[in-house]
């Protein structure tokens, strides 16, 4: 193939990136669609049409885009990542062993994918249960990544259910340094804070994320937070406060 139709190939792909930013889906398609018709066989196209798929919720056609993008280029780790993401929304639990294979062929061909480390470790927690092997990615994810939040809360999450509730406490607070504004970080410390004995503090941290949750709108966590509040403290005074913010969200809103 001409080096001048690679090029240009390349240019194409690039203004159809710019496009995919600003959200001109359309002109999107024209430039992706030039680009394969200088160059059929550019992997790139096939994964970013996939990431589009995924993101509209079409994971069985991004998979074939991904399968695409492989078949062109067997050493695309990103490729690798985005179809085992695309297989865990829609795969049976027999075949989570075909996810973790991805993310591992994925690390395996750039070993500084974090985002492949933070997939298979989440699917390790999440799906599989394993959650030594959980804790292993995250600590990576946190060596390439010592800013990584997701890493912190989620590696925080398994060493509250171990019991090890000074290691949750440190990554939670962790957590906190680098976003102040964090619900989940507070939820887990409060929850923690509890079960170490600081009552007030664990009162404090699960108003505070109740307040933020409320903040964002997102009511399901709101109600979490709530039901949490209500399960660990058997107190009166403590319902009453709980009772007093909900009146003056509702006001608030009037």
């Amino acid at each position: 193939m001409e080096t001048a139709n690679l090029e240009q190939a390349q240019v194409s792909y690039n203004q159809g990136l710019a496009h995919l930013k600003s959200g001109n889906l359309d002109a999107v398609i024209e430039c992706f669609r030039e680009a394969l018709l200088l160059n059929p066989n550019f992997a790139e196209v096939h994964n970013t049409i996939g990431l589009i798929q995924f993101q509209i919720e079409k994971y069985e056609n991004a998979i074939q885009l991904f399968n695409n993008a492989l078949a062109m280029n067997p050493n695309f780790a990103e490729a690798y990542n985005n179809r085992g993401l695309a297989r865990s929304k829609i795969c049976h639990k027999s075949e989570y062993s075909q996810v973790i294979e991805d993310y591992t062929k994925a690390i395996a061909l750039n070993p500084k994918l974090i985002q492949a480390y933070l997939n298979r470790a989440d699917t390790y927690k999440n799906l599989t249960g394993d959650n030594p092997a959980a804790i292993l990615d995250y600590n990576q994810v946190i060596s390439l990544d010592p800013n990584c939040l997701s890493a912190y809360i989620n590696r925080a999450n398994i060493c509250f259910l171990s019991g090890e509730l000074e290691k949750s406490l440190f990554d939670l607070e962790k957590a906190l340094s680098l976003d102040a504004d964090c619900a989940e970080a507070y939820c887990g410390r409060g929850t923690v804070r509890f079960h170490l004995g600081n009552i007030e503090g664990a009162k404090k941290d699960l108003f505070k994320a109740f307040g933020l949750y409320e903040v964002r709108g997102n009511m399901i966590y709101c109600a979490f937070t709530r039901s949490l509040i209500m399960e660990l403290f058997r107190d009166h005074e403590v319902y009453k406060d709980l009772f007093g913010v909900e009146s003056r969200i509702v006001k608030s809103k009037k």
